[in-house]
């Protein structure tokens, strides 16, 4: 397996700009000096997730956001939803505790480190409902899995490999 993909920065610099125009109207809270980086590291991130698993990134610009769905799988007649947690700094996979309830059933981290993203593992949604809380500093409750304990990203692609066509 592949440990890190690389990424066209010229797309996901373009994609993650007009990501961030679309939301900007709702004032979201950015934490860097450039709004754009947010959108910009998941947006390659995303990317990034489809060259690894052969799944269509869905970039298409939603002024309200994804849902917390990135992606969609079908296995054994049960839609599978999947979304990319990615950071600069990936120690532990994050859900923030206001959107539990509707996030995607896989979460995946994602370590982005310029043009190159490395997959860290993955872990179920139900799983991170009962991982602890914590604020890492920014006023914002987040369950956590440390990525040392996430489950391995062949896994994942084993199941990805098992999709029906939609």
């Amino acid at each position: 397996m592949v440990d890190s993909i690389k990424v066209s920065m010229s797309i996901a610099k373009w994609e993650g700009y007009v990501r961030q125009q679309a939301h900007s109207h709702n004032g979201t809270r950015r934490f860097f000096e450039d709004e754009n980086t947010e959108d910009i590291i998941g947006v390659t991130a995303e990317i990034a997730f489809g060259k690894w698993s052969g799944l269509e990134p869905d970039l298409e610009v939603r002024p309200n956001g994804d849902g917390c769905k990135d992606f969609l799988i079908k296995v054994n007649g049960r839609k599978i939803s999947i979304d990319i947690k990615a950071a600069r700094k990936a120690f532990n996979l994050l859900l923030k505790q206001k959107d539990g309830l509707r996030s995607a059933d896989i979460l995946v981290l994602a370590k982005v480190d310029g043009d190159l993203v490395s997959f860290l593992g993955w872990e179920h949604k139900s799983m991170m409902l009962v991982s602890p809380v914590k604020d890492f500093g920014y006023g914002i409750l987040n369950h956590y899995r440390s990525k040392d304990d996430l489950r391995p990203m062949r896994q994942l692609l084993d199941l990805i490999k098992r999709r029906e066509n939609q």
